[in-house]
């Protein structure tokens, strides 16, 4: 990236001002290339503040130049902003354009760069540099946007990845789930099973129970029966013997 241009020489709309005003531009100028950018400063301040200043163009640009080197962009940005609107010169207006795209690039505002350092071409298609510039930061926005698309199918892939996890969570609660659906089932069925053995067996309990109470009952009613028909013979036999022994009362004594 290019240095920051300083205009060491004054403009022409300054060297008809007053001998003040040229002297604190001169000063500043000094303690610029000293590295005392902070003297710098006050000096063109103080020489924009000077009454007898009728323009402002280059104290103000290289107000800005002392800014950029504190590392302020935004207040360098705009002072480079503010001298543009006094410079008549192409090639100074082409530097302010040229530094206001530096400030611009510090700032990482890199579209409103490349629109100051083609304009800084246009007023000075000559300067080598600022095309230089403008091509790093053409190659830069590139760079950035092909990152974009990269990062964009990078989220792509990422959330077709969590799509995929989130299908497989989903699907193993299923099988999961159904697993233990078949576990139910199949306890219930075995419930079900257990539950149809204890009845069965406990009718065949009964039914032998019962089948046995019914045989003791038959047997009790065979033997009653039995008992009975003796009991009966019996009296028969009884009643037989009575019978024979009893006289014959159809024969008459005379």
């Amino acid at each position: 990236m290019k240095k920051i241009k300083l205009l060491v020489l004054l403009l022409s709309g300054l060297i008809v001002q007053a001998q003040e005003v040229r002297e604190k531009v001169q000063e500043g100028n000094k303690a610029f290339e000293e590295g005392a950018f902070d003297q710098a400063e006050i000096k063109y301040r103080e020489a924009l503040k000077s009454s007898k200043l009728k323009h402002k163009a280059t104290p103000q640009f290289n107000l800005g130049d002392a800014l950029y080197k504190q590392e302020r962009w935004q207040e360098a940005r705009a002072a480079f902003e503010a001298s543009l609107a006094e410079i008549e010169d192409p090639v100074d207006k082409a530097d302010a354009y040229h530094n206001l795209g530096n400030s611009l690039m510090k700032e990482e505002k890199l579209e409103e760069a490349i629109e100051a350092y083609k304009n800084a071409l246009k007023n000075n298609p000559a300067a080598e540099d600022t095309r230089q510039n403008l091509a790093q930061a053409l190659m830069l926005k590139k760079k950035q946007e092909q990152q974009k698309q990269d990062q964009k199918k990078d989220n792509k892939e990422d959330q077709k990845k969590d799509q995929k996890k989130d299908q497989d969570q989903d699907q193993e609660k299923d099988q999961k789930k159904d697993k233990q659906d078949q576990k139910q089932d199949q306890d219930k069925k075995q419930k079900d099973q257990d539950q149809q053995k204890n009845q069965d067996e406990k009718s065949k309990e009964g039914g032998a129970e019962q089948q046995k109470k019914d045989l003791n009952r038959e047997n009790v009613e065979r033997l009653l029966e039995a008992l009975n028909r003796q009991e009966e013979e019996t009296q028969k036999k009884v009643l037989r013997k009575k019978i024979k022994a009893k006289p014959n009362k159809s024969a008459k004594d005379w």
